[in-house]
């Protein structure tokens, strides 16, 4: 947020002063704050001297700034500003000085003002015709009211809208929990990587997987491919936090909706749906740099710019570069990682735009750690620095994404549109790793070896299109949305691998990196290729039932298919397919005033199962995951603070279980020659409270809790690593007056303890003593084009395993203490 900002919503009265918010009461603080806004201090401020610090951009975009920054109101026809651009306004001016600024050069003109509110139309047009025009289609920009989901240079921790469920809505009109990551949150916590991101995100933990092929868990459930978007558009990542990070950089925003997403996913977990937005070009001209420097060798550059490419600024593009070279806190290991990503929007007249971008990603990894630390054969951590890594100086792990997107949006009418986005991903993954396995003895320190030297060669090849109308329209006295769309995905893989046997023993407290010569590999000894692809249809509506009240009706039809052939005999392994599976949607929105909402929702998604057959011969019914929800939603301040609490309920049924009276029956399964049948159950519960946005000028927050039960039908967790009790907060800061050009913050990741019996010993038990890891950052702001920040991660350099897996393997320790130093400019 801008000084200019900060100082009027002071000057404004916005706040009551000396309101003080403690951490346990914060909702409730945040309540009482929104009624704090006198009205003799809106008048007094008609014609008052403000600071303005709006950037050259979008007319429509401009205006949403002017009326966050002077405290009015301006109403407007949609269509009157389409296409529109409006110059840069730093300094200070009244309000109709300011506004006349940023109106020159277009034929938009003030047609009429009152106190706090003013009245566009275009030059020319009678005012008959334009009061007629504002009837039909009035826009009233009170801070958020234009619902621009853009986070970039909002300077805040939450946005205006999100775009997760192809409608534009708010975050307090979406009946499910929602996160925004904002690029401002990126920058100041330095989460350069997707995982990283997620790692800081209310809900979200992190859980250790086979290979290195790490995943994200919410309430409970995995988080796997088929859970991400990418502008919408599901199917089309591989390994996004996992062997193939996406680095953030190209990223305005992350929504993260947490339990059953199938209208937007179709066939996944019912754990969420995480939607990476894209950076677009902007309206005016920008040079954006980054440098960074920290522990461990630890050095990153980016650069990011772009504007307009013509005169009249209907073709606009974006280069975003970075390069990451780093080392690591455990012995042995580095990376680099070049990334290149652009952009262009083409305006083909007033009412359609087409975008085509292209990213190329890679990351190169010497020394690269496949499975972590073994435990010792009691279930207790390895008494070893955290220093410690079993690797030899000859693994290697090379990654490459590349992709190309396009995208046609045309716009009817103020209130439809429809948009094609077209997206083709190509992922390239080489891995030459010697792997170490078995648990350690605590007297002797023996029992842990290379015991395999593992070659794998993947390449993936992912096609995405989806074609969607949205609008709204008046019925029955309500203002109604709907949107109706059709999507497809391919995946395709090609994945090689073999291995060379070793029994290399390894001494855990003083590991030897070069034990093994380097091999040369042999020849594959397994391929398989394979392909999936899904079709859906699908539709939502918002349906305004009375005025606080809106019902929210979807459901998705889709087809999937599944094959899979050996690459060495040609014989087929998997071949499966769901045909018209249909997924419901339902909730409901009661507002309780402008502010604040009750919700409750139905969600579920499903899993094809059909690769397993029953007794009869049929093939399996799939598996359902059903979301159910209920709470309270909070938009205050205008939009710029979001608060939330939830109850939920996630069942996922119909599992396939062994149908033990008939073993061996079904030899016709590619899967199994045993009978299958539904019957498994998984189930989690719990609630979260969640708070984003300005508690106060110049105080950005991001504040998350979560509690969360999960049992099976045998009454054991679901999943181990996913603590019951989960803290997570980021928090920056701006100070005021003649010391505005400092800001500190920072943030802290807590959860409770955890333990169950281990995976490859269940007499066994191993696990986590609960933690809290604090981080801090302070900036300041060398002048308008320059500003520097340090971030200190693990301030107390607490001793924690991040990750947990079995007693052989698959154990990681969390990031030690360390320094980063961040140089910004702008020019």
């Amino acid at each position: 947020m801008g000084r200019g900002m900060l100082k009027d919503a002071l000057a404004g009265g916005a706040l009551t002063a000396g309101m003080q918010l403690k951490a346990a009461p914060v909702l409730v603080a945040c309540a009482l704050a929104a009624l704090a806004q006198p009205a003799a201090a809106q008048t007094q401020q008609q014609a008052a001297v403000v600071d303005f610090s709006i950037p050259a951009q979008a007319l429509d975009r401009a205006l949403k700034l002017f009326s966050e920054q002077s405290k009015h109101q301006v109403l407007f026809d949609e269509a009157v500003v389409a296409g529109k651009h409006s110059p840069a306004i730093n300094g200070r001016y009244t309000p109709r000085e300011a506004l006349d600024q940023l109106l020159a050069g277009t034929n938009v003109r003030v047609n009429s003002a009152r106190p706090d509110v003013f009245t566009l139309t275009v030059v020319g047009q009678s005012a008959q015709s334009s009061a007629d025009a504002l009837t039909l289609q009035a826009v009233t920009v009170t801070g958020n009211s234009l619902r621009d989901p853009t986070t970039e240079l909002t300077g805040s921790y939450t946005t205006g809208a999100v775009t997760i469920g192809k409608l534009t809505q708010s975050i307090r009109e979406t009946p499910q929990s929602v996160s925004v990551i904002t690029r401002q949150q990126l920058d100041d916590r330095n989460l350069t990587t997707l995982d990283e991101a997620l790692a800081q995100t209310t809900g979200v933990t992190k859980t250790a997987r086979n290979f290195g092929n790490h995943k994200f868990s919410i309430r409970g459930f995995t988080v796997d491919d088929n859970n991400y978007l990418v502008d919408g558009v599901a199917g089309i990542v591989y390994a996004p936090v996992g062997w193939l990070p996406i680095d953030t950089a190209v990223f305005d925003r992350v929504e993260v909706l947490r339990g059953a997403g199938g209208l937007m996913l179709g066939s996944a977990d019912p754990s969420g749906a995480i939607n990476m937005v894209r950076k677009r070009p902007r309206g005016e001209a920008h040079l954006d740099m980054a440098a960074t420097a920290g522990s461990w060798d630890n050095y990153r550059m980016e650069l990011d710019g772009g504007g307009p490419i013509n005169a009249s600024g209907t073709v606009r593009g974006r280069l975003v570069t970075a390069y990451q070279d780093r080392h690591y806190f455990y012995d042995g290991t580095k990376s680099t990682s070049p990334l290149l990503y652009g952009v262009i929007d083409a305006d083909i007249g007033q009412n359609t735009t087409l975008t085509l971008g292209a990213r190329h990603q890679a990351n190169d990894t010497d020394g690269y750690w496949l499975f972590g630390l073994p435990r010792y054969t009691d279930g207790g951590a390895l008494d070893v620095s955290r220093s410690t890594s079993l690797i030899q100086d000859w693994n290697r792990q090379k990654g490459q994404v590349d992709e190309i997107f396009a995208e046609a949006e045309h716009r009817f009418s103020a209130d439809w549109k429809a948009r094609l986005s077209v997206n083709w991903t190509e992922a390239d993954l080489d891995q030459r790793v010697a792997i170490p396995l078995g648990g350690v003895d605590r007297t002797t320190g023996v029992g842990s070896s290379f015991y395999d030297i593992y070659f794998s060669r993947t390449r993936v090849l992912s096609d995405g299109v989806d074609l969607n109308t949205t609008g709204s329209f008046q019925a029955l006295g309500g203002t109604h949305q709907v949107v109706v769309g059709a999507t497809w995905s391919r995946k395709r893989a090609n994945q090689r691998s073999t291995n060379l046997d070793s029994d290399t023993p390894i001494d855990v407290y003083n590991p030897d990196h070069s034990s093994i010569p380097e091999p040369a590999r042999p020849a594959w000894n397994w391929k398989e290729t394979s392909e999936s692809e899904q079709t859906g249809l699908y539709t939502s509506m918002r349906l305004q039932l009375a005025d606080p009240l809106h019902l929210l009706l979807g459901g998705r039809l889709s087809w999937l298919k599944y094959r899979s052939t050996d690459g060495l005999t040609g014989e087929k392994t998997r071949d499966y397919e769901q045909k018209h599976e249909f997924t419901p949607y339902a909730g409901l929105v009661y507002d309780l005033n402008k502010q604040w909402s009750v919700y409750t929702s139905y969600a579920d998604t499903f899993q094809p199962q059909s690769t397993y057959v029953t007794s009869s011969g049929a093939p399996l019914d799939p598996a359902i995951g059903a979301n159910y929800e209920a709470g309270l939603k909070g938009e205050l301040y205008d939009g710029r603070l979001n608060v939330s609490a939830a109850v939920f309920a996630v069942k996922k049924s119909g599992i396939a279980v062994l149908d033990d009276a008939n073993p061996g029956s079904c030899p016709g399964s590619l899967a199994s020659p045993d009978c299958y049948r539904n019957g498994g159950t998984l189930r989690s519960k719990g609630i979260e409270l969640e708070a984003s946005g300005e508690l106060s000028p110049g105080w950005q927050v991001m504040a998350g809790y979560t509690y969360v039960t999960s049992r099976d039908d045998e009454g054991e967790t679901i999943s181990a690593e996913t603590p019951r009790h989960l803290f997570r907060l980021s928090t920056s800061y701006q100070l005021p007056g003649r010391w505005n050009a400092f800001s500190v913050g920072g943030g802290v990741s807590a959860q409770s303890g955890y333990s169950y019996p281990a995976y490859d010993d269940t007499s066994v038990r191993m696990g986590a003593p609960g933690r809290a890891v604090w981080d801090l950052r302070a900036g300041y702001r060398i002048n308008k084009h320059w500003s520097a920040s340090l971030n200190v991660a693990n301030v107390f350099d607490k001793h924690y395993y991040g990750m947990l897996s079995q007693i052989r393997r698959g154990n990681h320790y969390g990031e030690p203490r360390n320094v980063m130093l961040t140089l910004r400019g702008t020019l």
